[in-house]
């Protein structure tokens, strides 16, 4: 009975900090990442560039994610995100006196992109281990639920209010501005009241081979690569023949709304399969030619699907044993996917124009009439 009335209120005093803490983050670390899409989109119009920053950026988290794991069995969660919020202030306020001083703008953000991307894995798998000691069990799924939708508010308002902001403020200063926020959201971590954490979850068996589950990986390597390719063919299809840069903004902000409306709407319509939301996603890009309504709806169904694949995808594997280290391998492998994905589509790109995104959705689509042959399936799941 204590520890229920403590569970509720450790659940009173940390809901504050840590969605405080949590809305600076992902506005923070969201708006960074638009800021220098925004950048190198119009200060070169090169599709290689943004692709090859871009992948520098998620390269590192290929690595980390295999060591982060063990770094939080040698210190707190908590610890962690203050640590890592104060990191990415400091990197952030010093990356704008660089700015002042370096003709080598987009040389700059780059640096400071792979830094917040690297210190940004410890913040994410922190964040995530947290949860358990700062919320009672009956609550974890609300505060699940409120972390995706924040998540996804972030994701608007940072596109919106750094597209606005960049009509009267140079990029440094926004920057600055980033720091100064995740310095406060460091001070918010300090906050968080810990309780003990039961450990009746690792009764599951630890003797059981370990073995990734490639028939649901198939599905979400798919979905990387689509997500990669969207984050660079949307920004040059938006200045190469959209010719107005306020259009970036309005789709990015129809992604994130769908992505937002996919827990509302899943609950209204019966679950689809992993493979189906696949092959749902693959028909958006069917139909993604330079025609900004076009685009815009296609956008907006896009994150849609997407949402609802990782929520279904992420809840699947949770319930999976050997849980860490399958959590641990799958975002190593879909982190190296995104990387690719970055990497070849300025080829493809320079290939195909953009007939890109079509290409890509029908490459998909054979791929998913592949992955229902037995033998295909077999391969997948041996047993």
């Amino acid at each position: 009975m204590n520890l229920m009335k403590n569970r509720s209120i450790a659940f009173q005093h940390n809901f504050y900090p840590y969605f405080g803490s949590m809305i600076i983050t992902f506005f923070g670390f969201y708006g960074f990442t638009y800021l220098v899409t925004w950048v190198v989109s119009h200060h070169s119009n090169n599709p290689q560039l943004l692709g090859t920053i871009l992948a520098l950026t998620m390269l590192p988290a290929i690595f980390l994610n295999l060591i982060a794991g063990r770094v939080l069995q040698y210190f707190s969660a908590r610890r962690i995100m203050f640590i890592t919020d104060l990191l990415t202030g400091l990197l952030f306020i010093i990356a704008y006196f660089l700015l002042q001083f370096s003709p080598w703008e987009t040389l700059c953000l780059t640096i400071v992109a792979v830094l917040n991307k690297s210190i940004g894995v410890f913040y994410k798998l922190s964040n995530k281990t947290i949860l358990p000691a700062l919320f009672a069990p009956n609550e974890l799924a609300t505060v699940n639920g409120y972390q995706t939708q924040i998540r996804q508010l972030a994701i608007v308002s940072a596109t919106m209010l750094v597209t606005l902001a960049l009509l009267w403020l140079p990029p440094a200063v926004l920057i600055l501005l980033m720091g100064i926020a995740f310095l406060l959201s460091a001070g918010l971590d300090l906050q968080l009241q810990t309780t003990s954490i039961s450990i009746s979850q690792t009764s599951i068996t630890t003797q059981a081979p370990f073995r990734l589950p490639w028939g649901l990986l198939i599905n979400a390597i798919s979905g990387c690569l689509i997500d990669a390719t969207i984050a660079v063919t949307i920004p040059w299809l938006t200045v190469t023949y959209l010719h107005r840069g306020w259009e970036l903004s309005w789709l990015l902000t129809a992604a994130a709304l769908g992505i937002m409306s996919a827990p509302i709407i899943s609950k209204r319509l019966p679950t689809q399969s992993l493979l189906k939301l696949t092959q749902i996603t693959s028909l958006c890009l069917l139909v993604m030619w330079p025609v900004f309504p076009v685009l815009l709806g296609s956008m907006y169904l896009l994150g849609l699907t997407r949402g609802q694949f990782n929520i279904q995808f992420f809840t699947t594997l949770q319930t999976t044993t050997n849980v860490n280290q399958t959590m641990m391998w799958t975002l190593a492998i879909l982190d190296g996917t995104t990387v690719i994905g970055n990497l070849a589509t300025p080829f493809l790109i320079n290939w195909l124009g953009p007939w890109s995104l079509p290409s890509l959705g029908l490459s998909l689509l054979l791929l998913g009439l592949l992955q229902k042959h037995p033998g295909f399936r077999r391969i997948l799941t041996p047993d």
